[in-house]
């Protein structure tokens, strides 16, 4: 079902989107918790594994599937995007950071250098994620 942008809320119930008003809270919802995870999870000494786990994904993600589906490729944020589509929203531009960024600063960024910057601080969080992480098990 393709929902056409016609205003409001209330318009958009109406033509049944209902259920991707829902999905798009959601993916709003899980991406800050899995960016919030990637940031501070290795913070937390019982969730480090998860956190070692869950950043090397992200990169096995956008190095790998990305080397075929484009580089940065998440597929939370492609799924994203098609509901933000069916809602008549179109598909952002950039990351989901990159439109996180844009709608809470109302500034606009280009959104290679917000890449760069998520890049070069994912890497970073994977090394410290990963020192800490051999570091307490060597101890044990």
């Amino acid at each position: 079902m393709r929902i056409k942008s016609s205003g409001g809320l209330v318009e958009r119930c109406r033509e049944g989107a209902v259920l991707y008003l829902l999905l798009n809270g959601l993916f709003h919802f899980f991406h800050v918790v899995l960016i919030t995870f990637v940031m501070f999870g290795w913070l937390f000494p019982q969730l480090r594994l998860a956190h070692l786990v869950l950043v090397f994904l992200t990169l096995g993600s956008w190095f790998i599937l990305g080397r075929w589906l484009g580089s940065g490729y998440c597929p939370i944020t492609d799924w994203h995007w098609k509901i933000k589509d069916a809602l008549g929203e179109g598909r952002p531009q950039g990351s989901y950071i990159h439109l996180v960024m844009q709608k809470i600063t109302r500034q606009n960024f280009n959104s290679e250098a917000v890449d760069k910057v998520v890049l070069i601080g994912t890497l970073l969080l994977a090394g410290l994620s990963l020192i800490v992480s051999l570091n307490a098990w060597s101890v044990r």
